[in-house]
């Protein structure tokens, strides 16, 4: 098992008002993997855990999708919701 040589704490602003904390581990293979925290104005609404990545900026890349998947997934169950209670 690898042990973790750096370990880094990110803020990432996402669309829409999303927000990402990120913890990102580099082990010594060099790759990168960690944990985002979502949150839309400040409530927590989710946690994504990203596997290793070849670099930091792909960790962040793929964040980034995964978060906007997530939270474009959830605006529309809150649409989709909304819909519902005005009918």
């Amino acid at each position: 098992m690898s042990s973790t040589l750096q370990h880094q704490q990110l803020l990432v602003e996402l669309a829409d008002g999303w927000t990402s904390r990120i913890e990102i581990k580099q082990t010594t293979n060099g790759r990168y993997a960690g944990v985002a925290e979502l949150s839309l104005r400040g409530l927590k609404w989710g946690v994504l855990v990203f596997m290793q990545q070849p670099s930091l900026e792909a960790a962040l890349a793929r964040v980034r999708l995964r978060a906007s998947q997530f939270a474009r997934e959830r605006l529309s169950l809150l649409d989709a919701q909304s819909r519902m209670l005005l009918n």
